[in-house]
């Protein structure tokens, strides 16, 4: 009766407020309940943290404050800007959103050299420079040349790059096969979206339904299949503005997505009278009508980083390839330029050096065009230790 008395009187102390909910930290719990004791027992009661009494009141503060940390974290997770994880598919969810998945990367027509008739299992792995396992994707049995061609899937989800004329090795040793060649660079697959994208989407989501501005046909086009990004550009002028939209008219520029799912967009969302730029052009029917859509596809430029970094007094190995990894997985918007020095903060994500000088394409900056997107892979990374 006790505990439930100062238990009832500590857990009023938790408010809700217009802003939110306010919690105690466990030093207050700890206190109240100390005061609530001594009104109970007097003031000459023993309740240092050696005591039963002492160690009771400890015990029933941490749960306490347990409780108050569960709470705030449920309405936290109830907002969806402060959300993550699972808790921020359901909130997205009640826009129609789901979280977009990894998918694999793939490289075709493999071909792979030796004896006449020797074969290859489905499933067979194989294994690169960067010690990435890649598997067949059907049976091949070499031809009465002695070759065969076959396409190949990464192993696990995700985005991994090669060259084309690179070398393959078997994981397990194949009697007969004495070369397997890359003849096409391979085909990035796809990162599990971000909880940081997933919840930028999230948030253009709520101009889908504008139909007057860039804002919302960019939403419309972000929330397709497979889209990674969108940029729309609008001149309402009679001139033709400095990134080349034509007066009066708008130029959608993407990443990923299919043609006929962003034509079919573009058309459902952008105002009447409102003409189009694009080097692609598509033809779809739309409201009994034939309709051309153009647009653009972001032309990804790859960027070349060199980094000059020397040790710290005490450190012996440097991580150049966790440097690599880091600087690749860096993201850019279509049209946004590449400072050296803004990324100084992703190497140093890494520790054991300092940095001495870092450039992009040889400068200190790389202006990247409004139609382009800017891309550092990990071949494309240069770390020079002094």
């Amino acid at each position: 009766m006790i505990f439930t008395a100062i238990k009832k009187r500590s857990i009023q102390m938790l408010q809700v407020t217009d802003k939110g909910i306010v919690i105690d930290q466990l030093s207050d719990i700890h206190q109240r309940l100390i005061d609530g004791f001594k009104r109970i027992y007097g003031e000459d009661i023993n309740l240092d943290a050696d005591t039963p009494d002492g160690q009771m009141i400890g015990v029933f503060s941490q749960e306490l404050a347990n409780i108050n940390q569960v709470i705030a974290f449920i309405v936290q997770m109830l907002d969806p800007y402060e959300a993550t994880g699972s808790f921020l598919e359901q909130r997205a969810m009640y826009a129609g959103l789901v979280r977009r998945g990894a998918e694999f990367s793939y490289i075709d027509d493999v071909v792979i050299s030796g004896n006449t008739g020797v074969t290859l299992p489905k499933d067979t792995v194989l294994i690169d420079d960067n010690r990435v396992k890649w598997v067949t994707l059907d049976d091949v049995k070499l031809n009465n040349q002695g070759s065969a061609r076959v396409n190949l899937r990464s192993q696990v989800l995700g985005v991994f790059s090669l060259q084309a004329d690179k070398e393959l090795q078997s994981e397990t040793v194949i009697v007969g096969v004495d070369k397997i060649v890359t003849t096409k660079e391979a085909k990035p697959g796809d990162d599990e979206e971000t909880d940081g994208n997933f919840l930028r989407r999230f948030m253009r989501s709520h101009s889908i339904n504008n139909h007057d501005d860039r804002h919302g046909i960019e939403a419309a086009l972000l929330d397709l299949p497979d889209v990674k990004q969108a940029r729309v550009y609008e001149n309402y002028t009679n001139q033709t503005d400095d990134k080349g939209v034509p007066g009066h008219s708008m130029n959608a520029v993407l990443i990923g997505g299919k043609d006929e799912d962003i034509a079919l967009a573009i058309l459902k969302n952008k105002i009447g009278g409102c003409g189009l730029m694009g080097n692609i052009s598509y033809s779809c029917m739309y409201t009994g009508v034939e309709r051309q859509v153009k647009f653009d596809r972001a032309e990804i430029v790859d960027i070349k980083i060199s980094l000059l970094v020397e040790r710290i007094n005490g450190f012996h190995d440097i991580d150049t390839d966790g440097i690599k990894k880091s600087l690749a997985a860096t993201e850019f918007e279509i049209g946004q330029s590449v400072y050296a020095m803004r990324l100084t903060c992703q190497v140093n994500s890494i520790s054991g050096f300092y940095i001495k000088s870092i450039t992009v394409n040889n400068s200190d900056k790389a202006i990247i065009g409004v139609r382009q997107c800017a891309r550092i892979k990990h071949e494309n990374v240069e770390v020079l230790i002094e």
